[in-house]
């Protein structure tokens, strides 16, 4: 028993660990949504819990889980139940590929991680199936409907973008994504620059058809996670709130919760794949110290940023319709993602 436990203690640790990282990343990013959404708006936001509202999100987040869940005649309760989870669990488990905490959890060797990623986080459309069939109600099966067309339609660029990263850099794992992308790293357009460190050795500068990808894979990110302006899968103004209409109370908040560990997972991606994962932005500078070397600081600061761009798009841009929603992907995004991998193929 002993034995089957000790690989199995440091992935419960470190899924533990990145869960925390996860609700501390909620809380920060839904009160920033907030005040830049009352800012947009010409108003206040969240004022008097807390310093400037900053305890609002704790005061959101105790009073959701005292809300009563509530059962609607006719669902299927055990379904009902277990959907919520089965979308949370596959992307809290895409965390374990990502060498977040290298020093302390040596969970994350992966070599295929990258294109593992992807069929790990599919997962995440039968618990939103199972939601809505569960639910035994028309507007989350419509919703459902949206999303899991959303989801093949958007899974094509990404997958793509994926593929021709991982034939640039000759490797499908993140730290050795991590290592290229730093002083150290070979390859690239511009060893010289490379040799600089920082943003110099960042594939976006490196490999310039990245610059093409950069795009395609960010516009993918906001589909999957459901924001707007693709979140016609929830569509309030259409129907009610999609496959989580008949939820409430903590199986809600778990959807909730779901959402915005894709937007974070997808952004520690978008930040290995592109800006140098935990690699430092400014440049090797003597007695620089802390500010030049590879941290989980700068890491979490690339997400943020990611972040609060998908919060400002969100208060900025209308909802897409569902055809030009699809049309965007089919005819835009995916041929030319799929040019950018002929290219690729071709010139490395």
């Amino acid at each position: 028993m002993e034995m089957s436990l000790n690989p199995i203690l440091p992935l419960l640790a470190f899924l533990g660990l990145s869960l925390v990282f996860l609700l501390v990343f909620v809380l920060i990013l839904f009160y920033a949504e907030r005040k830049l959404a009352a800012f947009m708006q010409d108003r206040i936001g969240p004022l008097h819990t807390g310093i400037k509202g900053t305890l609002q999100p704790f005061a959101d987040l105790l009073k959701l889980l005292k809300k009563e869940t509530i059962f609607p005649q006719g669902v299927h309760r055990g379904l009902f139940i277990l959907a919520p989870f089965l979308v949370f669990a596959p992307v809290l488990a895409g965390f374990s590929f990502l060498p977040l905490w290298p020093d302390f959890f040596d969970v994350s060797g992966e070599n295929a991680g990258i294109l593992l990623l992807p069929a790990v986080i599919s997962v995440e459309a039968l618990g939103i199936l199972m939601a809505a069939w569960a639910s035994q109600s028309r507007f989350p099966v419509l919703g459902a409907a949206r999303a899991i067309a959303q989801m093949v339609s958007y899974e094509i660029p990404l997958g793509l973008v994926l593929t021709s990263m991982v034939w640039m850099a000759g490797s499908a794992s993140f730290r050795d994504f991590e290592i290229l992308q730093s002083a150290a790293g070979s390859g690239g357009l511009f060893p010289q620059l490379r040799a600089l460190g920082g943003i110099f050795s960042w594939n976006l500068v490196q490999f310039p058809l990245s610059i093409f990808l950069v795009p395609v894979f960010f516009i993918s990110i906001l589909a999957e996670s459901n924001r707007a302006p693709f979140d016609i899968p929830e569509g309030e103004s259409e129907i009610i709130g999609g496959f989580h209409t008949e939820y409430s109370g903590f199986l809600w908040a778990s959807f909730f919760l779901a959402e915005y560990a894709m937007m974070l997972l997808l952004s520690l991606v978008f930040s290995w794949l592109f800006l140098g994962g935990p690699n430092s932005p400014l440049p090797l500078i003597p007695g620089a110290g802390f500010l030049s070397q590879a941290s989980f600081f700068w890491l979490a600061a690339k997400c943020l940023l990611l972040g609060f761009i998908m919060i400002w798009i969100r208060w900025t841009l209308p909802r897409l319709r569902a055809d030009q929603l699809s049309s965007l992907s089919w005819k835009y995004l995916s041929p030319l993602a799929f040019a950018v991998l002929c290219l690729t193929v071709i010139f490395h």
